[in-house]
């Protein structure tokens, strides 16, 4: 039986630990090991871990899910030194990202990791099309798209009912029309915005009166955007912090909308991993005008302005768009949802695309 070492650089606990386990768990004829980098230690003691569990055995394969440095650089390292095979998956482009957070000069550093890891990976997968075409084009020897997937035993559409009782849990009007988001509300300077700044940006320009905001995360950002919004509209600004994993289907639940804001270099080619679970929970999305939207979202979902969300003319536009909105167009864009996860995003449908490119890895 062929062995393949699994190896998770986002560590447990987060979506990344779920599609490694869900992608593998298709493949009934290969002997799987779990390796999960600890966050909470250092990069060094983190690299050495992986080096001894890569070292450790004759891997057949080896498949990263993502493309962080602490199992990136001994993926790298195995490949020169022993020809070790191995494929990483990523949902972001590593370049890009640390660009569009970081600035140019250490996206620029990076992006000759990200060269180096692609051009000895012998298998890339992308969680978009785009970032496999740029895994190609950077050197990968194969490559295959697998979305990032949505557990739709556990994302899934409440009922009217069970939809206004979890309104009232979050303190929401049960009438009113929920706009959200769900993410790390970290500001990121570059930027000068944070995930949720454009909803409370936007709500102050909304003419009517029956419409909130729920942002779901937190971080640094999160008292910025609470000070942000004068009293009179906090009432209808609702701020979970930082909630359990299994609530956060209780959150998309309670919106009508979701805001997948994406941007620049980084935005161009990623797919967020909360598309996939809004439209589980039959939360239509509303999302800058990039592939993606038109590739995935577009039955259900609307293109926000063609705009830094950032930029006070995207929360003008916003508001123009809420305050002419009717609940008729929301409904037809509801009954959309489940039709573009069945077709994207079951695990029924990405896990045989894995399942093959492995397979064919391994022959």
């Amino acid at each position: 039986m062929k062995k393949v070492l699994c190896i998770a650089t986002a560590g447990k606990g987060g979506q990344d630990e779920l599609r490694v386990y869900r992608l593998t768990k298709t493949i009934s004829d290969t002997e799987f090991v779990y390796h999960f980098i600890d966050k909470k230690k250092s990069k060094i003691t983190e690299i050495k871990a992986a080096l001894s569990v890569i070292n450790s055995n004759n891997w057949d394969l080896i498949y990263q899910e993502g493309t962080g440095l602490a199992g990136g650089i001994p993926l790298i390292l195995a490949a020169l030194l022993r020809k070790q095979k191995f494929i990483v998956s990523s949902g972001d482009p590593i370049a890009g990202f640390f660009r569009t957070t970081k600035g140019r000069l250490i996206g620029n550093i990076f992006e000759i990791y990200e060269k180096l890891l692609y051009a000895k990976c012998s298998g890339f997968i992308g969680w978009t099309p785009y970032l496999t075409g740029v895994a190609i084009r950077l050197g990968a020897k194969k490559a295959v798209t697998v979305e990032g997937g949505v557990d739709t035993t556990v994302f899934r559409q409440y009922s009217p009912e069970d939809k206004k009782k979890t309104r009232l849990k979050y303190g929401l009007d049960p009438n009113h029309l929920v706009i959200g988001v769900v993410g790390s509300l970290i500001w990121v300077p570059p930027q000068s915005y944070c995930y949720g700044y454009e909803l409370t940006e936007t709500l102050k320009k909304v003419k009517r009166d029956d419409v909130s905001i729920l942002i779901v995360g937190d971080g640094d950002g999160k008292e910025r955007l609470e000070k942000s919004l004068p009293d009179y509209l906090r009432v209808r600004a609702v701020f979970t912090g930082r909630i359990p994993e299994a609530e956060v289907v209780d959150a998309m639940n309670a919106m009508d909308i979701g805001f997948v804001t994406l941007f620049g270099e980084m935005g161009n080619y990623r797919l967020t991993t909360k598309l996939p679970e809004y439209l589980a929970c039959g939360v239509p999305v509303a999302m800058n005008p990039t592939a993606a939207f038109y590739d995935y979202a577009a039955k259900a979902g609307w293109t926000l302005p063609n705009r830094h969300p950032a930029n006070p003319d995207f929360h003008q536009q916003c508001a123009a768009w809420i305050d002419q909105l009717s609940r008729e167009e929301i409904n037809t864009k509801v009954e959309k949802t489940s039709l573009v996860v069945n077709q994207f995003f079951d695990y029924s449908v990405i896990g045989p695309k894995f399942k093959n490119f492995v397979h064919m890895l391994l022959s």
